[in-house]
């Protein structure tokens, strides 16, 4: 009877995890499960709803044409937690393409350049800079089944010139 119990007690424990408490590390096997997380300032920071819930990965392209990718997401479900968001915009990311194995340096959208946003409501808007960069790496794509996955890291600046280090950002997700 007591085995029965301990049985049905971890059987509850794993089916309420939600795949944005699945950690990527390097033997992490890329299946569009992973969600996104990171780290702000040492604190974990991942979308609070099951699944992706509001988080979002994108292929798109400016009216010019230029290939765009976007990745974002944010906690906004959870009144108990302050609002916080993440966006990233890569500029010449074609994922028509396999994009596996490439880096690209957060920077100023102001020049055309890829970047890093975040925000919340303490610190208001801040984002990559000429100064304040970041960069993602592209681990894993698959465009059959539009699947990508990687890593990021990146300093926001808001106009007040404070600044929040996003570090040990890590992402496997379904696109669109």
């Amino acid at each position: 009877m007591k085995s029965h119990l301990i049985f049905i007690l971890l059987t509850c424990i794993f089916l309420s995890c939600s795949p944005n408490d699945v950690e990527i590390s390097d033997n992490y096997k890329f299946d569009g499960m992973g969600g996104i997380s990171c780290e702000v300032e040492g604190a974990l920071l991942k979308p609070n709803f099951e699944l992706y819930g509001n988080a979002r990965a994108r292929g798109d392209s400016y009216p010019d044409g230029t290939p765009i990718f976007s990745i974002s997401f944010s906690n906004d479900l959870n009144p108990e937690l302050e609002f916080q968001h993440i966006r990233i915009l890569l500029i010449d990311a074609d994922s028509r393409n396999d994009l596996t194995g490439q880096n690209f340096i957060l920077k100023k959208e102001e020049n055309g350049q890829s970047f890093g946003e975040y925000g919340s409501q303490q610190f208001g808007d801040g984002a990559t800079n000429s100064n304040y960069t970041g960069e993602v790496k592209i681990l894993y794509h698959n465009r059959e089944e539009r699947i990508i996955g990687g890593d990021f890291w990146f300093d926001a600046v808001n106009d007040s010139d404070e600044i929040r280090e996003v570090r040990n950002g890590a992402f496997d997700m379904f696109y669109y």
